[in-house]
């Protein structure tokens, strides 16, 4: 079958480190050893379908000329429709080739994509679909005529699968990103959970992984090639306490120089495992949603705040490097609700705090329940909810413009080391805080990014501080204000040293060993005893951690 060629073609949400088809390089390396001559495109959703298409024809008008080609589309939420486009085009230009998907568009919603119901495919694969696609190929390579059909994927004995890494196909990915390449490593299937929002709730629950031969091979193989990051993609890293300590102490042993993403359930953390992560460097992302019990059980997540808490408390305790998730519009969640939530999660001191709209995605069980709640959400791709009978259209516009003022403000604004230490004083709590932010943005009447100045580092920094001026100002802490200057400029200054290397040179008010060396937090009592001493610093990026020198 050599002389039959397949296309997989992966459209990408957004470009960066974690931008890899790993989905079909997984299934393609199960037919590599029969289908040798295997190509891939990879492409973004804001190249539009004109352009994709105009880049597939090139990549097959360019290859070698053989007997059959045939073309596969991996289809998520974010590129169904381009993907439909893309596959339409290609199937007026050439009609001789097979076109066929997969992923978890295919598995949940399948209407509309075959030929028969006036769409592109001939093939569609629901599931796991390394061995479906096999028999497909098979009977295409010996002349068959395919039906159009939907072939429903097994379930995989992981151990037995090749290595998508091993077997070249994502050498191109790797090469393509140079700097920023990172990437997605799939030790096991299934999730032993079952949330009605997410499409893991329908899938398989046993947990099922690689070989050690395989995850062995797999870490060795990004060890020897230097890649800077690894996502692993396991939807519940530590549900298995004792194989993620052996894991990790494999990663110590051998990964020490590649960051590491993982996501865990809060839940099931203990003092090992946070000391491992801390130990490693890693960064983990934790699923919260929502901090209401009633509505984390309503969508099968039982929640015990204590010790949720208790077990964020080990985190922060070993310092690790730990992100929350929230989700607003959830079965009878409310804007008070979401609101209490935001303010649970910000005084965890997560890193980053990622919120969503609920998107009511086909094929799960939050799906079938929607009519119960009042749902109603967008028909198409990324399916959001519109309203609910708990969870008005305004709310949600309030809620988004509340996750929008966290994401500006705590997340990029880098906020973390110091959020807590300048809201104190002003008595308010965390989304009281956010909201006035938002008023003070919109207050600019252009877009909130249209106020930053690419050409200079702090602009964010400078416009929270601002912000941060007015409001101490007005509530008349003003004598707090040049210790407020100091504690979010000297932090600014750091992280952009640590992330981005650049150096910034700062006129404190207050010597930084004094404000920063004895673990002060609460700011009018520093301000009550200390002295100011006006100083000039320069934070600049070190060896291991930013480097501070006095200049004056």
């Amino acid at each position: 079958m050599s002389d039959h060629s397949l296309v997989f073609i992966s459209i990408h949400c957004e470009r960066g480190p974690d931008a890899v088809p790993l989905g079909a390089a997984s299934v393609a390396s199960f037919v590599q050893s029969e289908f040798p001559r295997i190509q891939f495109l990879e492409a973004h959703i804001d190249e539009g379908p004109s352009r994709i298409f105009y880049r597939l024809s090139q990549l097959c008008s360019s290859s070698v000329s053989s007997k059959k080609r045939a073309i596969g589309f991996s289809l998520y939420s974010w590129n169904r429709g381009l993907s439909k486009t893309v596959a339409e085009l290609y199937k007026k230009e050439y009609p001789g080739d097979l076109l066929f998907a997969g992923g978890p568009e295919v598995t949940a919603r399948p209407d509309g994509l075959s030929i028969s119901e006036g769409g592109p495919f001939s093939v569609l694969i629901q599931g796991e679909g390394e061995s479906a696609l096999k028999r497909i190929l098979a009977a295409w390579a010996s002349g068959m005529d395919l039906e159009p059909s939907i072939q429903q994927g097994s379930v995989e004995d992981l151990s037995r699968l090749p290595s998508p890494w091993l077997s070249g196909l994502l050498e191109g990915s790797l090469s393509s990103r140079k700097g920023s390449a990172g990437a997605l490593w799939e030790l096991t299937r299934g999730c032993p959970y079952g949330c009605t929002y997410c499409y893991e709730s329908r899938g398989n629950r046993q947990l099922r992984s690689i070989s050690e031969e395989r995850f062995n091979q797999e870490l060795d193989y990004f060890v020897t090639r230097k890649v800077p990051s690894v996502f692993v993609l396991d939807p519940t890293f530590n549900a298995d306490n004792k194989r993620a300590l052996t894991i990790l102490d494999q990663l110590l042993d051998k990964g020490r120089d590649i960051h590491w993403h993982f996501e865990v359930r809060a839940e099931l953390l203990n003092r090992d495992q946070a000391r491992r992560f801390a130990e490693l460097g890693a960064s983990l992302q934790i699923g919260l949603q929502t901090a209401d019990p009633g509505v984390s059980a309503r969508v099968g997540r039982p929640l015990n705040l204590a010790k949720f808490k208790q077990k964020i408390d080990i985190l922060n305790e070993e310092g690790v490097v730990f992100g929350l998730d929230l989700m607003y519009g959830l079965p009878t969640d409310t804007l008070q609700g979401f609101m209490k939530s935001v303010d649970y999660a910000i005084n965890l001191y997560p890193n980053h705090l990622d919120i969503f709209r609920l998107s009511v995605l086909p094929g799960t069980v939050l799906a079938e329940e929607a009519r119960d709640y009042g749902m109603d959400y967008e028909p198409e791709p990324p399916y959001t909810l519109r309203s609910s009978a708990s969870f008005s259209s305004q709310n949600l516009e309030r809620a988004e413009r509340l996750a929008h003022a966290v994401d500006f403000f705590y997340n990029k604004g880098r906020a973390v080391p110091w959020f807590n230490q300048v809201l104190y004083p002003l008595k308010k709590s965390p989304t009281q805080l956010f909201l006035l932010f938002a008023d003070f943005m919109d207050a600019k009447r252009k877009p909130w990014d249209a106020n930053l100045d690419p050409s200079y580092p702090p602009s964010r920094e400078a416009l929270i501080l601002e912000f941060l001026h007015g409001l101490f100002e007005k509530q008349k802490l003003h004598y707090l204000l040049p210790a407020v200057w100091d504690v979010v400029r000297f932090h600014g200054a750091w992280a952009r040293a640590l992330a981005e290397g650049i150096s910034t040179t700062i006129d404190c008010n207050y010597d930084p060993d004094q404000l920063f060396g004895s673990g002060i937090q609460d700011l009018e009592e520093f301000c009550t005893l200390a002295d100011m001493s006006p100083c000039r610093i320069r934070v600049r990026p070190g060896r291991d951690e930013p480097e501070v020198s006095y200049l004056s």
